[in-house]
């Protein structure tokens, strides 16, 4: 089934588009589990998806055995297939991290985004513009919320429409911070809402929003002194499915490359 889907970055359109209607498909004649109530149990169970055309930072460093760095991607084109394996991708000119991708996956933006199956895995340094919409429905200009793990998670917590759990303590890739898992269930009427797709927490330039019902672990990390959100996102998913999922998120180490 088409779901219309906005997202910020213009790689990520057909991407979603693609995963949406492989979540509809295989949710068609099953029961509806993404309008039950989030589980915050399942912060260890994660996986990927894709996304857009802007280049990343390029670091020439020497990788440890067995992990790859992402293929280049070809002229005029936004992503790239990657077989099965670990994988660096770089964040920034000092940080970069990690990650285990399962095999018939799909980079986008140089790593921004992971497509595997039904989900997308996005991670970014979330700095003094990252932020939460205005509304995630009417308004969807990307407010920032301040510099650290707190300030984003107030910020959330004020957040319309979307269903959270309460933060959990959380260390991940050698970072600490706060896990919670968010839900826009089924029944919530997006008519009025920009292509009826509601908008997600992000940096300005490569925010993205989908259609309910949508189902997100986010992990709000301090590396280092730098803020960085983890994304595990799916948009048709029912929470039997999302449980299933790979555990890309939980692969990740972070790296400095400086």
């Amino acid at each position: 089934m088409q779901r219309n889907i906005t997202l910020r970055t213009s790689v990520a359109l057909a991407a979603v588009t693609a995963l949406l209607g492989a979540c509809s498909e295989s949710g068609a004649d099953s029961v509806d589990k993404a309008d039950e109530s989030p589980s915050s149990a399942s912060a260890t169970e994660e996986s990927s998806v894709p996304t857009d055309d802007s280049s990343a930072p390029t670091d020439d460093v020497d990788l440890p055995d067995g992990v790859l760095a992402l293929p280049e991607r070809e002229p005029g084109e936004s992503s790239v297939s990657l077989p099965g394996g670990r994988y660096h991708v770089p964040l920034n000119d000092t940080l970069a991290f990690e990650v285990d991708v399962p095999a018939d996956s799909t980079a986008h933006d140089d790593g921004l985004f992971i497509a595997t199956e039904d989900f997308v895995v996005k991670t970014e340094v979330a700095g003094d513009a990252y932020g939460v919409p205005r509304h995630p429905c009417t308004d969807q200009t990307i407010e920032p919320a301040g510099s650290t793990v707190e300030d984003l998670l107030g910020a959330i917590a004020d957040l319309p429409v979307y269903e959270t759990t309460p933060p959990e303590a959380v260390e991940l890739g050698g970072a600490d911070g706060a896990y919670i898992e968010a839900r826009i269930p089924r029944r919530y009427d997006a008519s009025q809402c920009g292509g009826d797709a509601l908008q997600l927490p992000g940096n300005p330039d490569t925010a993205v929003s989908g259609p309910p019902p949508y189902i997100g672990r986010w992990w709000i990390l301090d590396v280092d002194g730098q803020r960085v959100v983890v994304q595990q996102n799916c948009w048709g998913c029912r929470a039997d499915q999302f449980d299933r999922g790979p555990r890309t998120p939980q692969s990740i180490t972070f790296t400095p490359t400086s």
